[in-house]
C-alpha cells in the first residue's frame, strides 16, 4: 500500500489502525476539540494527542435532545452524537476550549452527561495583541500542563516539551513541503487528497504521520500531474474534517491548491520558534500564528495570509465556505467580500454547507456557477 493510501485509511475512521495499536500497548490517548489546544503538550507526556471529528456519525437524534438542531452546527452535534454511541470509549481524557458556543456547549454535555477519565478547559483568548493576552494564555497552558501531569502521573519537563515541538515542526514542515507542490502549473495531488492527509495526521501518533508524510513526498515525483483543470481554487472558511466541498469542486474540473481553514494550512503554516522556555514558545507561536475568525483583531492577518497563498498559487478564484450557524464564519465572509478588489481575484459568496453530504446536489450547483464565472 502506498503512503497515501495508507494516510487517507488513517482518515477515513475515528478508531483507525493507529488507535488501536496505541491501545493495544496500554498507552493514553487524549481527545481535544480545537487547533488552538497545542498537542506538544499531551505528547510530552506520553500520550497520543487526538483531535475529535463528527466522521461517519450517522445522524444527530441523541445530541439533538440536548443541542436543537435548528441553531447548532451539524459537526459539534455529530461528535456529541459519537461520544454518545461510544465512537470514543478510547479516550483516557478530553481537553475543551472556548472555541465557540457550539463546541463548547457539546464539551460540556459529553463531559456531563456520558462522562470522561479526564476532563480539561483551555481558555483560549479571543485577542491576539498585547502582553495581558499572551500571560493570560500562558498561564492556562501551564495549569493545562499540571493538571495532565497530576491525573496521568507523569513529567512534562522542558526537555520532553523540546523533543515534542521538535516532532510536531518536522511534522508541520513536511505539510507545508507538500503544499508548495500545489504551487505547480501541474500539481500531482489533489487538494481532495491533501485535505484527507491533514485529517490524518491529528488521526495518527505524530512519530508515525511524520514517517508517511516523508514516504509520501518520495512517492510524488512517480505520479501523474493534474493537467485537466477549469480553474485553480481556494478555499477560505470552515471545512471541519469534511472533505466534500473539496470533492464537488474536482468533480466539475476545479482543483483546490490553497486555504485558509482550521483542517487545513492554517493548523500546521507555523511553526514553534523556540525563544527561551519551551512554554512560552508554544504561547506565543499559537496565539500569534494565522488567526482563526474567533480572534477578533486578527483580521488583517488573516487577510493578508489569503493575499499572500492566492499570490503565490496563482488561484483563479475564492470560495468562501461556512457551516451552518456559524457566525464568526459569516461575519469574517462578510469582511473579505468588502475587500473583493483588494485580493484580486473573485470571490464566491458565501456557501453554506451542512456537515456532511447530504447536499451536494446544491453545493455542485454553486461551485458550477463560480467556475462558470472565472471561466467568463
Amino acid at each position: 500500500m502506498g503512503a497515501l493510501e495508507e494516510l487517507i485509511e488513517l482518515s477515513s475512521s475515528n478508531r483507525n489502525s493507529a488507535v488501536k495499536v496505541w491501545k493495544e500497548d496500554g498507552k493514553k490517548i487524549v481527545g481535544y476539540w480545537c487547533s488552538y489546544i497545542p498537542g506538544e503538550i499531551i505528547h510530552a507526556g506520553k500520550m497520543f494527542p487526538y483531535k475529535v471529528k463528527g466522521l461517519n456519525a450517522s445522524g444527530t437524534s441523541k445530541a439533538d435532545v440536548y443541542m436543537a438542531a435548528v441553531c447548532n452546527c451539524t459537526w459539534s452535534r455529530s461528535i456529541l452524537e459519537l461520544a454518545y454511541d461510544g465512537e470514543y470509549d478510547f479516550l483516557d481524557g478530553l481537553v475543551g476550549m472556548n472555541q465557540c458556543d457550539h463546541g463548547r456547549r457539546a464539551h460540556e454535555l459529553w463531559v456531563k452527561n456520558i462522562g470522561v477519565p479526564f476532563d480539561h478547559f483551555l481558555v483560549v483568548p479571543h485577542k491576539i495583541e498585547g502582553q495581558i493576552v499572551l500571560d493570560w494564555y500562558r498561564k492556562g497552558l501551564t495549569d493545562f500542563k499540571n493538571h495532565l501531569e497530576d491525573h496521568f502521573h507523569t513529567i512534562i519537563t522542558s526537555d520532553a516539551l523540546l523533543n515534542s515541538i521538535s516532532i510536531f515542526n518536522e511534522n508541520r514542515s513536511l505539510l507545508k513541503q507538500l503544499q508548495e507542490l500545489q504551487k505547480e502549473k501541474y500539481p500531482r495531488i489533489r487538494g481532495s487528497e491533501l485535505h484527507k492527509v491533514i485529517i490524518a495526521g491529528v488521526s495518527t501518533p505524530p512519530e508515525q504521520y511524520n514517517e508517511l508524510l516523508k514516504r509520501l513526498l518520495g512517492e510524488m515525483s512517480g505520479r501523474e500531474p493534474i493537467t485537466d483543470c477549469r480553474a485553480r481554487i481556494m478555499v477560505v472558511g470552515w471545512w471541519g474534517d469534511d472533505t466534500t466541498l473539496r470533492n464537488v469542486v474536482e468533480e466539475i474540473g476545479g482543483l483546490v491548491v490553497a486555504d485558509n481553514c482550521c483542517f487545513g494550512t492554517r493548523d500546521y503554516w507555523d511553526l514553534v520558534e523556540i525563544d527561551g522556555d519551551p512554554l512560552d514558545s508554544i504561547a506565543k507561536t499559537y496565539l500569534h500564528r494565522s488567526p482563526c475568525p474567533r480572534m477578533m483583531d486578527g483580521f488583517a492577518d488573516r487577510f493578508d495570509y489569503i493575499k499572500k497563498m492566492a499570490d503565490e498559487h496563482d488561484v483563479d478564484g475564492i470560495i468562501l465556505s461556512r457551516i451552518q450557524f456559524c457566525d464568526l464564519q459569516g461575519i469574517d465572509d462578510f469582511c473579505l467580500k468588502l475587500h473583493e478588489q483588494d485580493l484580486g481575484v473573485p470571490i464566491s459568496s458565501p456557501i453554506i454547507q451542512d456537515y456532511g453530504s447530504q447536499d451536494v446536489g446544491r453545493l455542485r450547483t454553486r461551485c458550477e456557477a463560480f467556475i462558470e464565472q472565472i471561466e467568463n
